[in-house]
């Protein structure tokens, strides 16, 4: 599984050329996790909220029909250059596409074509500039948990940054409390802050759901609790 995300149909913004999204391993995460394992792979793509199952195997948002938009003559054009930006990533050719997804903006703004942008920056491997296009994804849908993923995954592959991506992984969460992958992350994001409360919860959750190896996790960062209050307990008895 990968963290990044991406979106064939417009409402899941990034993992579209890629896989849907991976998995957050606490001993990747070091140097930076996941393209996102939990943090999305270099070869991550965005996902639509809408036709997941059949669009996910392009990955990029392909549809503006998640963001119940009227259509006019302006919003039909921004649509064909998404299609044709959509058809140029498959095919690796990525400067096309962002061509493509750049008229569609220029056209009209929709967060689909933001977040293809994103998707290509991010497989270029310009992380800020991906970061800026899943925002401003936001700014136009801001309810889809994918594109807080992506964004996630984003800032640990810039610069590792934690608390930023804790942020994003919680938000995403709060949008699909159901979604496996997204509570696996949110947990291992949350290890390596310290949290091992809200790491505890999420991996009790991501078992639920359905991820049976994040048992193993579950037992590792409970172990880690007890070890820190053993330590804080034997600490204040040597105080006294």
């Amino acid at each position: 599984m990968s963290a990044f995300r991406t979106n064939s149909t417009l409402a899941r913004t990034v993992l579209s050329a890629v896989t849907r999204r991976t998995l957050i391993r606490p001993s990747a995460f070091a140097p930076v996790a996941r393209s996102f394992s939990i943090l999305a792979k270099a070869d991550a793509n965005p996902v639509t909220s809408r036709n997941l199952q059949k669009e996910q195997k392009q990955g990029f948002a392909t549809s503006l029909a998640d963001f119940s938009m009227k259509s006019d003559d302006a919003l039909d054009q921004a649509q064909q250059y998404i299609d044709e930006g959509v058809s140029f990533q498959a095919n690796d050719m990525l400067p096309l596409a962002m061509s493509s997804f750049q008229k569609s903006i220029n056209v009209r703004p929709t967060a689909a074509a933001y977040y293809n942008m994103g998707v290509c920056y991010f497989q270029l491997g310009d992380f800020q500039s991906s970061i800026n296009s899943f925002q401003e994804s936001l700014k136009l849908s801001p309810h889809h948990a994918d594109v807080h993923t992506n964004i996630a995954t984003a800032h640990i592959k810039l610069n590792s940054n934690l608390d930023e991506a804790l942020r994003h992984l919680q938000a995403a969460a709060n949008i699909a409390p159901q979604d496996a992958e997204i509570q696996f992350n949110l947990a291992v994001i949350s290890e390596q802050s310290g949290d091992f409360d809200g790491a505890i919860n999420a991996y009790s959750a991501a078992v639920d759901l359905g991820i049976d190896t994040a048992s193993v996790n579950l037992r590792n960062v409970k172990t880690k609790k007890f070890a820190k209050l053993a330590k804080e307990a034997e600490f204040r008895d040597a105080k006294n």
